[in-house]
């Protein structure tokens, strides 16, 4: 596995996490109006995931984009666990189906060539 592919496959976990403080900050009722958008935590949030992107582009590099888009598809898998520790939503049968789906197309793309 090469620096790209691990790239790819940990950019999509901060970029996770950084949507999960955007919903916390949507749902915080002292920011509205302005502060909803300019508030350490949005701000801190799209640092991040800016950070990703470029992290992107620079995988991209060492990577097919068809394989660059399997592994995007592993920030499901982080936004399912993320959302299940930290906004208490439940996991379903969908959820785990359509998951355990991604992660045998991210190990097919990986290790059969």
């Amino acid at each position: 596995m090469n620096s790209g592919a691990i790239i790819y496959l940990f950019t999509p976990l901060v970029s996770a996490a950084s949507q999960l403080m955007l919903k916390k900050a949507a749902d915080n009722p002292k920011y509205s109006g302005v502060r909803l958008y300019f508030n350490p935590l949005v701000i801190f949030a799209y640092v991040l995931f800016f950070g990703c992107m470029a992290l992107n582009v620079v995988a991209l590099q060492t990577l097919d984009l068809s394989v660059a888009g399997v592994l995007e598809a592993s920030g499901f898998l982080y936004v399912m666990v993320l959302g299940a520790l930290f906004l208490k939503e439940k996991f379903t049968a969908k959820k785990l189906a359509g998951n355990a789906l991604i992660i045998a197309g991210i190990a097919m793309t990986l290790f059969i060539k």
